[in-house]
């Protein structure tokens, strides 16, 4: 049953057209229906069929997708991705997935977040994903190894860890210049993913 609130039409400072988040998020309309159809922004219909978007939810996805650029990054270059992924059944499905979309990024995929390392002394990488599903205290050791080695090297710009745990958060900083590492609770998966990568696509287009 719809509630008074849900009858009326919205004020604007509460709801946004499908148009106005797709503008607001920096993605094209068939990405935010996705993201409608997977109720990772809550919407309704108007009596007259207009879809309309919880501000709440877009500034939610907003916070939570927070991409980070480093300053006067070229727009027309291909922004290098890597993917720490230590499922080979989940990895292949997501390779096929990422050829699919067409995006201007240049992605590999990697088994361990050693190997990453590695790579990364050699090569600077604008986006690190890691998927961290080992127990808790693995994770904690994982993520204060990665703050270290982010600290001093600086050859990744932003790194995001998808994790198993709820609370996990970066080990408090002790000085230093301050590293990205953002932390979320969430599955990977081929429909986040690609609004992600979408919406950091659109964040360097800005």
């Amino acid at each position: 049953m719809l509630t008074d609130t849900e009858t009326r039409e919205p004020e604007t400072t509460e709801f946004l057209t499908s148009s106005q988040a797709a503008k607001r998020l920096g993605l094209s309309m068939a990405t935010i229906q996705k993201l409608v159809d997977n109720n990772i922004l809550q919407a309704w219909k108007t009596f007259g069929g207009h879809r309309r978007i919880s501000l709440a939810s877009v500034l939610s996805y907003q916070s939570a997708n927070n991409f980070v650029e480093p300053a006067h990054m070229p727009t027309d270059r291909r922004a290098k991705i890597m993917m720490v992924i230590d499922s080979p059944e989940l990895t292949h499905r997501l390779k096929k997935d990422v050829n699919q979309w067409n995006l201007p990024l240049q992605i590999s995929f990697l088994e361990s977040l050693t190997e990453a390392l590695l790579e990364l002394l050699n090569e600077k990488h604008d986006l690190l994903v890691v998927q961290m599903t080992e127990p808790r205290k693995q994770q904690e050791k994982a993520l204060g190894i990665l703050q270290k080695f982010m600290g001093a090297r600086h050859t990744v710009a932003h790194t995001l860890v998808l994790s198993t745990e709820e609370d996990l958060l970066p080990p408090a900083k002790s000085g230093g210049q301050a590293v990205s590492i953002q932390v979320l609770h969430k599955d990977l998966s081929a429909v986040w993913l690609s609004a992600y990568l979408s919406g950091f696509v659109a964040q360097r287009r800005a």
